[in-house]
């Protein structure tokens, strides 16, 4: 029979990294001032409150910056070192002017992927990927990405100095705090500004706190919600925390809807919920092509409910790409 499961040595090191996470739910969504709608945006704009309780909790944050620009491509190249050169029709851009922001193509096979703007010129986007799966026709949304300053511009309602929030990756654990008298976000070690630590869209958080408070996500520039489909690079042997990108208190989802089932390796990649308060792991789900199974026991993943706005961890055998199915809101 084939079975999923970690070594002792991985098992604790997945453990000692997202230790004491604790599925909570999102509340308080509250309604500003309508924007510009487009393809990719709702013209929903506001923050919403999350309730946080003392000790470690995961999240992923359900809103955006809104476009600063879509529109078609009208040439896709290669530069000399190989990434894609993506040309527009006069859109009267001043040069290097998103240093800090993603293009998200609309359609095509990279539909829904955040991937780095590295320069642009007057007309043109330098993309941190191959231009093999873009191509002139492409529609392309471009943001600002998310960063801690622009989730939670004063603190969110972080004590100061003690709460903190922590990112997980290829850059192994990275946790930062709030500078009051700076009202900067900073490096725990060091004090480093990090304002521009980048959130990518998908990407779960670890929110840990003295005492239980109430966090607002959205008070600054990151405050549209997304419509379209959003797709996360995930890595092997690290911590994905990823989830469904939903500020919507109640509105829970299951394991199934996701939406991550067709894009995992059968038997090889997981999909672990995790109790609440205690680290442990809910079941190893694993891809039927169409669902997600428990190996130990055959529960359907159809039958876990996960919190609005909470997070899964992910665990891969190879670098993928995978798709989280978006909410659908209306005001």
């Amino acid at each position: 029979m084939l079975t999923v499961s970690f070594s002792p040595h991985r098992q604790s090191r997945l453990q000692t990294a997202i230790r004491a996470f604790l599925v909570v739910w999102m509340a308080g969504w509250v309604l500003g001032g309508l924007n510009r709608v487009s393809a990719a945006t709702s013209g929903i704009v506001g923050f919403y409150n999350i309730t946080v309780p003392a000790g470690n909790s995961a999240w992923v944050c359900g809103l955006v910056t809104d476009a600063s620009y879509e529109g078609a491509a009208v040439a896709v190249s290669a530069d000399v070192d190989g990434k894609a050169l993506v040309q527009f029709s006069a859109p009267g851009w001043t040069v290097n002017e998103f240093n800090l922001h993603y293009a998200e193509p609309q359609t095509g096979a990279s539909s829904g992927l955040a991937i780095n703007v590295l320069s642009n010129t007057a007309d043109t986007l330098k993309l941190d990927v191959a231009p093999a799966a873009l191509s002139a026709g492409t529609v392309f949304v471009v943001r600002k990405h998310t960063t801690l300053a622009g989730m939670m511009p004063d603190g969110g309602g972080f004590q100061a100095f003690v709460d903190s929030i922590a990112l997980h990756g290829t850059g192994g654990h990275r946790t930062y705090i709030f500078n009051s008298f700076t009202q900067t976000w900073v490096t725990l070690s060091g004090g480093v500004n990090s304002n521009n630590v980048i959130v990518r869209p998908g990407e779960g958080f670890v929110i840990q706190m003295v005492t239980g408070k109430t966090v607002m996500l959205g008070k600054g520039e990151v405050c549209h919600l997304k419509t379209t489909p959003t797709k996360i690079v995930v890595h092997p042997n690290v911590v994905n925390l990823i989830g469904q990108m939903n500020p919507l208190a109640g509105q829970s989802t299951t394991l199934n809807s996701l939406g991550l089932a067709g894009t995992m390796a059968a038997s090889q990649d997981a999909v672990i919920p995790l109790t609440a308060g205690s680290l442990s792991q809910g079941g190893n789900f694993v891809s039927t092509g169409s669902g997600l199974v428990n190996l130990s026991n055959g529960q359907q993943g159809s039958a876990v409910s996960v919190g609005a706005g909470a997070g899964v961890v992910l665990t891969t055998s190879m670098q993928k790409t995978v798709e989280l199915t978006p909410v659908s809101v209306t005001p």
